[in-house]
This record gives structure tokens, C-alpha cells and sequence, in this order.
């Protein structure tokens, strides 16, 4: 569902278990075996794991944005666990640009006078509904809070001076991407008074209120009468309000909304590419926002809140005040956005037998699988039937690798091979250092990368069969046990299986990364 943070325990093997002797797969014809007598039994298969660093991830939604049904997720903050890598994520978006711009209204009968109040950047939380307080408001629980909300991560909004396209600029027939490391260009600095905001997030969030500007009369509009007014979702969720310096708003917006770059989609994205909203700092709390609400009163924005103050013609002729009108423009943060993740060390050191995964661009574990140790197996299990065909171990380092028992012909049994029935891999959260398994990783992914014919130049990931095949069996989820984060277990047995029956040659190291939606 989200990202999150672990240091998993390391899975020393995996069962292989159910093993049979089987004639080649390509001498079986018409679904009849010509030799039933089969041996089964189980051997480990032990495992060298790694971590390394994720340099950068896509996070642009270019792809998403012609398939509406699946949308990625966008945090802000800093996130500081001492156990992993500090993250500080941060994200560029362009603005939509809307309709009916005026800033004066022509009317004879009354004359209307347009006061700018204020200029704010409006995100939504993701939070979810949890019953209602004593006055009978709604009661909001923010979602996935990682770190101590208590300290104040810093947030600075800027121009974005980088264009944003679809399209790659160095190939305009294909789509543009754009991935964590990016570094956009800070054009501006957007915040009020240019201090940075402090974020403290707070599920009780959900007001913000606007000074607005009366004016007191027709000919006098600096002579104003203050008065407030408040600004909520129309689901009355909680929302993050960032002021924004209103003179420099009012110059880069306001004051343009009758020339030519506001005139169309494209104008306005080439003058006014975008926000940078960037979290600075080296300790705070890390949350999700929602980008992606299809409610116009809920979605995030630029919002330009001013007030109408009305006059009318009164029987002498003389202009009379009427009323006032508070309102708002909202450019909606849509089009293309893409996250930036920066990243800094871990004051901890990772366990030894310990390898660390993490989400986002922090690490991802290499998983090889060395083989059947011999010399364990003599020891543990001295009948079980693989110590048949140590002739088979190669390079005499004392194990059987994967390559090698692909490789098995019993020669006494018509040459029958090895079938795989069931195959598993499992990973074990260090429960010392993760404890609660609401900010472990809810989901792992494991896959292979694909090599051309040499079987060593790396093309691309994919991944293994068993996670189409075998969908609702193959796993990776978190399993939970007395409340406590406990393992993720992989089925894995097409993926041996094709190894074992030249369907596959790839005998390459198998990756382990967080899921991110």
C-alpha cells in the first residue's frame, strides 16, 4: 500500500520440498509416465544476500495519466529513523490552468471592487473518517504517518523553472520520464515572508482562516475594514495550508490573467511551469498526500482568496455599499508531477546476518541462491537421495548450485531429472529493531533480470513466473503473528521449475525490493 521501512532477518535457505525423479520433460508423451516409481524428499538450498543502494526510481505519473484507475502515491517530509537511510521527499507539479479570470467587473448599474486577501498552497492529507468529536464534527485519523509528527520537518515552495513535458525531448515520438534524482531548477522562493514552513502534522488540521479586505468605499479602495472567513474541504479532512507571498502572486498571476499566457493550457504551462514543493531539514515526520481527489473542493491547489466588496447606485446617483462577496480561484495541482527522494545515511549499523530493505530510492537486497551444501546435508540429513549425485557438483566447491542440479540425469532410472512440487523462499523481520508492523513493509517484491543470449548483459527486470502463474499462491505480503511483523514468504516453484526443465537459462541473482504502489 505504502512505502515503508524494514531490516529484515536473514533467510538462511528454502525448502525445495516434494522432490521426484522424472524421465525428461520432453520424452513424456500422451499424459502417460512410463516410470511411477518415485522417490520425494526435500533438500535447503541456502542463500548469499546482499543489500545495495537504489540510486533512483520513475516517479513521474506520465504513465499513470492514460491509465486514471492506478495513481502513485506523493509524500512530503523527512523521515529520520536512525536505522535507515534519512528520506526527505519532495515533488514538482504543474498547475491546471481554469477558466473566467477576471480581476474587475464592467457592470454599470454596480460597481464592483476586487481585493486579493490572501494566496495559499492547499494539500490534503490522506486521513480516514474515525466517528466525531463532542460537538459532533467529524473525527479524522491521518494515514501512514512515518516519524515523530512533534518535530518540524521545513517546507519551502518554489517556481519550478524546469519544463515539464510528456514527451522525451530528446525523442518526441516516445514519453518523457522522470525519476527520483532529478534536480529541478528553484526559480523563486514562493513562502510568505520567505521562512519556511514548518510541518507538524495534526489530523485536527482541517480550518484555515482567511483575513479578508473590505473596502470602504468606491474611490477610497485602500481604506479597508478587516474581517475573517474560513477555509475547509468539502469533506472537512484535515489539509496542509502553506501561505505564499502575495505580492509576488499577485505579480506572477493576478495581474496577468487577461494576457496571452493565460490564454490557453499550453501558454501557461510554458510560463508557469509548476511548483517545487521541497522538504528540507534532518528530522521530522514523513506523510502521504492526497494529489488525486476527483472532488474539486478536496483536491490540492494554488488558491488566490479575495473579496468582492459591491457598491450600487443610490437614488441620488451617489455609489452605496451592497455587500461583500469572499471568494477564490483554484488552480488544482494536476497534469505532470514526479517525486524527488533525497537520501542520507543511517546512524545505525545493520546487524551482521541482517540486510536492510527499504522503500523509495534506500536500499534492495541481491538474492542468490548458492545451492545444496553437501557437507551440511551428509551431516543433517545423511539418506536424503540428492548425496546420490554429488558427481554433479562441477567445480568441487562443495555445493550443488541451481545450474548444477538442473543438470541431474539419474542414468540407472532412464534419466529422469528433478521435478520441483513446491519451492518457498522466506525472509524474517528482525523483530529487535521492527516491532510493529504498521511501519514495516506491507508488501516485497521479487524478480529476476532478464539477460539476452550470452546470459550475462542484464536487459531488464522481470518478473519470475510464479507471480502470473501461480498469483493467488505467490505471496511477498507481510505476515503478522502475535502483533508482530514475522516473515514474507515467496512461492517460487515455477520460477525452479523452469530452471530445472531448460525453459529457462537464466540462472542469474533473483532482486528484493519494497512494493511501491
Amino acid at each position: 500500500m505504502i512505502r515503508k521501512i524494514g531490516i529484515l532477518g536473514l533467510g538462511l535457505y528454502s525448502l525445495l520440498s516434494l522432490i521426484s525423479c522424472e524421465e525428461d520433460f520432453k520424452d513424456i508423451g500422451g499424459n502417460v509416465i512410463k516410470n511411477t516409481a518415485f522417490t520425494t524428499n526435500q533438500i535447503e538450498l541456502e542463500l548469499e544476500i546482499y543489500s545495495s543502494n537504489i540510486d533512483s526510481v520513475r516517479a513521474d505519473n506520465i504513465a499513470f495519466l492514460q491509465n486514471p484507475g492506478v495513481v502513485p502515491e506523493y509524500w512530503i517530509g523527512v523521515y529520520n529513523s536512525g536505522n535507515y537511510k534519512t528520506v526527505k521527499s519532495s515533488f514538482v507539479s504543474q498547475l491546471g490552468l481554469i477558466t473566467n479570470l477576471k480581476t474587475n467587473d464592467n457592470q454599470v448599474e454596480v460597481d464592483s471592487v476586487y481585493t486579493l486577501d490572501e494566496v495559499i498552497l492547499k494539500l490534503p492529507y490522506q486521513a480516514t473518517r474515525n466517528g466525531v468529536h463532542d460537538d459532533g464534527s467529524p473525527k479524522f485519523v491521518l494515514d501512514s504517518i512515518l516519524g515523530n509528527p512533534d518535530i518540524a520537518a521545513n517546507i519551502e515552495v518554489f517556481e519550478n523553472g524546469t519544463y515539464l513535458s510528456n514527451l522525451d525531448p530528446l525523442s518526441p515520438a516516445n514519453s518523457n520520464s522522470f525519476f527520483s534524482n532529478k534536480i529541478y531548477d528553484e526559480k523563486k522562493l514562493l513562502n510568505k515572508n520567505d521562512q519556511v514552513f514548518s510541518l507538524r502534522p495534526q489530523a485536527t488540521d482541517t480550518v484555515y482562516t482567511i483575513t479578508r479586505h473590505k473596502v470602504m468605499g468606491v474611490n477610497t479602495p485602500n481604506t479597508v475594514e478587516l474581517f475573517t472567513s474560513e477555509e475547509k474541504l468539502a469533506s472537512k479532512g484535515p489539509f496542509i495550508a502553506i501561505p505564499l507571498k502575495k505580492d509576488l502572486m499577485k505579480e506572477l498571476f493576478w495581474d496577468k490573467f487577461e494576457d496571452s499566457e493565460f490564454s490557453s493550457t499550453d501558454q501557461f504551462n510554458n510560463y508557469f511551469r509548476g511548483l517545487y514543493v521541497k522538504a528540507t531539514g534532518s528530522n521530522g515526520s514523513l506523510v502521504p498526500l492526497d494529489l488525486n481527489s476527483r472532488n474539486a473542493q478536496n483536491t490540492a491547489a494554488v488558491e488566490f482568496h479575495y473579496t468582492i466588496t459591491r457598491f450600487e447606485k443610490g437614488e441620488s446617483g451617489n455609489m452605496i455599499y451592497k455587500d461583500t462577496v469572499p471568494s477564490k480561484y483554484s488552480f488544482p495541482l494536476s497534469g505532470i508531477r514526479a517525486a524527488k527522494y533525497d537520501m542520507g545515511s543511517g546512524s545505525i549499523a545493520i546487524p551482521s546476518d541482517n540486510f536492510a530493505i527499504q522503500g523509495t530510492v534506500g536500499t534492495k537486497a541481491t538474492v542468490k541462491i548458492i545451492g545444496v551444501n553437501l557437507e551440511k546435508t551428509r551431516q543433517n540429513d545423511p539418506n536424503n537421495p540428492i548425496l546420490n549425485y554429488e558427481a554433479f557438483d562441477e567445480n568441487n566447491n562443495g555445493y550443488l548450485s541451481l545450474e548444477e542440479l538442473s543438470a541431474i540425469e539419474d542414468s540407472n532410472d532412464d534419466n529422469f531429472g528433478i521435478l520441483i512440487n513446491d519451492a518457498s523462499l522466506t525472509f524474517y523481520v528482525n523483530q529487535t529493531i521492527n516491532n510493529d508492523p504498521n511501519i514495516v513493509p506491507q508488501r516485497l517484491v521479487i524478480y529476476s533480470n532478464e539477460v539476452n543470449e550470452d546470459n550475462k548483459t542484464l536487459l531488464s527486470p522481470k518478473h519470475i513466473a510464479d507471480a502470473y502463474t501461480e498469483s493467488s499462491l505467490y505471496g511477498g505480503n507481510l505476515v503478522v503473528a502475535n502483533d508482530k511483523p514475522e516473515k514474507y514468504t515467496f512461492r517460487i516453484t515455477d520460477y525452479i521449475s523452469n530452471l530445472f526443465n531448460k525453459n529457462s537459462t537464466n540462472f542469474n541473482p533473483l532482486e528484493l525490493r519494497v512494493f511501491n504502489n
